[in-house]
């Protein structure tokens, strides 16, 4: 077995060292804040040797660090040398480098790994710094260190609970922005967007707006109810992923995290959305076409033909923001928008049909666009801002933004109209699978999601259920008026006054008037008998003859 060793470096003597004698060596020693320390000095003396606070060993020539205790350094110097013979043979263990390397630099990779994949910018940056969170809360720095256990109870932590600190709320009827705004720690900017987000009470305007201390009190509640499984959720799925990334590329041998599994986030639902019906789609295109304000660079005419392509197609704000006119194909017979693979969730081009209505409009709209230009290009949907522009436009319209429901509030932003294709699909009678490929979902339970039915569905759906307690009336056959409809007749059935005889002398008498009616049971009873047959002294003797 080898033996360890400290390194060693030396630097020139301190100012004011004495030269002194320990333990039969020479020494340097020196006063430095306000302690005194002392170093052997090198073979000519004239300069000081600094040790290493790590020892060090050697394994096939080469010097690697070990630890600062001199024992443990041992230990592990022992086993570097038996792996090392044993990788000499061919039996080393694959995932040893994986291992031994960070995993922050494992992160790095694994970045650019997901760029390479050609995943949005956003997507992989957000994926990322989930799982650096995580990994930085938990205080994993290796990859022995990562354990499922711990990662469960950072996961619950983060949803039960916030790890802001504790607000009390002065006892006042209302509050400034600058108020609010300080005893969040945030900017006003930030206060007025969670209060429009959240659709919550504020009074003036400018130096004016007022808060209610209701509505301060809503926002101190959002902000201590902690994340919603979905958020919890997203930060599992990011791990998980670069977990597997980990063991598909052979940095590791097993998942350590494979036990963990996703939160039921439909029973903490943080934002419901709702659709849109006929009347508020007419009503916000109608008074956003005549509006006179623009929204980053977006006219009246252009955000109400943007919500109506949205809510023809169900594209998202994403998709929607990179299509040009180029994409139109409205002379056709059947009028289309394709949707590149770059630009789409499912990285597959997608072709959506319009409405011939639909199709007419835009014909009108993009008439003066030039081609290869984004028709709605912008910060707006890079921004994060198409809920506030479409929050805007439904006040303007007179449609709230917010409703109360039962389970909960239900918001109206621009993912809404995505909803509102869907559910108006889906009640105009298009199945779900057919609703699916609209919709470019991998599984229908994603575009069930998207397709509500509210209680008058509910309630048009019931109605036409039979009744339970009464008999149904009996159909008037309009052919012999005051009798009823017997099976096989059709009220929708006319004679003429020649006994229903057709052109040619052919009857257009029902066949059970005709005499088939008879012959048509006889066969029939005689099918069931031959295909149950009974022992011979149960059958008839007209058959045993």
């Amino acid at each position: 077995m080898g033996t360890v060793f400290k390194q060693t470096t030396t630097k020139p003597l301190p100012t004011g060292a004495e030269r002194v004698n320990v333990k039969g060596r020479a020494c340097a020693r020196w006063q430095t804040r306000g302690r005194t320390v002392s170093a052997p000095l090198s073979a000519d003396g004239t300069r000081i040797v600094i040790e290493s606070a790590k020892w060090y060993g050697t394994v096939n020539g080469a010097k690697v660090p070990l630890c600062r205790d001199k024992q443990a350094a041992e230990r592990m110097l022992t086993k570097l040398e038996a792996d090392a013979q044993l990788a000499a043979v061919g039996l080393a263990d694959p995932f040893a480098a994986g291992k031994r390397t960070a995993l922050a630099d494992h992160l790095h990779e694994y970045e650019a790994h997901q760029r390479a994949k050609n995943n949005s910018t956003e997507h992989v940056q957000q994926s990322v710094a989930r799982v650096r969170a995580l990994f930085e809360e938990c205080g994993f720095v290796a990859v022995a260190d990562v354990d499922a256990g711990r990662v469960g109870e950072w996961l619950t932590a983060k949803r039960t609970s916030s790890e802001a600190p504790t607000i009390l709320l002065p006892v006042r009827d209302t509050f400034t922005p600058a108020d609010v705004a300080a005893l969040f720690g945030v900017s006003g900017q930030a206060v007025r967007a969670l209060v429009a987000r959240h659709g919550l009470t504020a009074t003036g305007h400018g130096k004016a707006r007022r808060y209610p201390a209701a509505t301060v009190r809503r926002l101190l509640e959002l902000r201590d109810r902690g994340a919603g499984m979905e958020t919890v959720n997203h930060y599992l799925r990011a791990v998980r992923g670069f977990m597997r990334w980990m063991v598909r590329s052979k940095r590791i041998g097993t998942d350590p995290l494979d036990t963990l599994t996703l939160l039921n986030s439909k029973v903490d639902i943080r934002r419901h959305r709702r659709e849109l019906t006929e009347i508020e789609v007419r009503t916000l295109l109608t008074t956003t076409r005549s509006s006179g304000r623009a929204f980053r660079r977006l006219t009246g005419e252009d955000r109400a033909a943007l919500y109506l392509t949205a809510a023809a197609t169900g594209f998202r704000a994403s998709a929607l923001a990179n299509l040009n006119p180029n994409d139109f194909d409205l002379t056709a017979a059947v009028p289309t928008v394709t949707l590149a693979a770059r630009f789409n969730k499912a990285k597959k081009p997608k072709v959506q049909p319009l409405p011939p209505d639909v199709s007419a409009e835009l014909t009108r709209f993009l008439a003066d666009k030039p081609a290869g230009v984004p028709v709605w290009g912008g910060t707006w949907a890079r921004g994060k801002k198409a809920a506030e522009m479409l929050r805007g436009d439904l006040l303007a319209a007179g449609i709230p933004y917010v409703v109360e429901s039962s389970d909960g509030p239900l918001y109206a932003d621009f993912h809404a109209l995505r909803h509102t294709f869907l559910t108006l699909g889906g009640r105009a009678g298009i199945d779900l699978r057919t609703l699916q490929e609209l919709a470019g979902h991998s599984k229908p339970e994603l575009t069930a999601r998207y397709s509500h039915r509210r209680l008058n569905d509910l309630v048009g759906a019931v109605g036409k259920m039979p009744s339970f307690l009464s008999e149904p009336e009996p159909k008037v056959c309009r052919q012999f008026a005051g009798t009823e409809c017997r099976s096989g007749q059709s009220g929708s059935q006319t004679g003429n006054d020649e006994g229903d005889q057709g052109e040619g002398g052919e009857t257009k008498k029902p066949l059970n008037v005709q005499g088939f009616h008879t012959v048509s049971r006889e066969i029939l009873q005689r099918g069931r008998r031959d295909s149950n047959p009974q022992p011979p002294d149960r059958q008839s003797g007209a058959l045993t003859n």
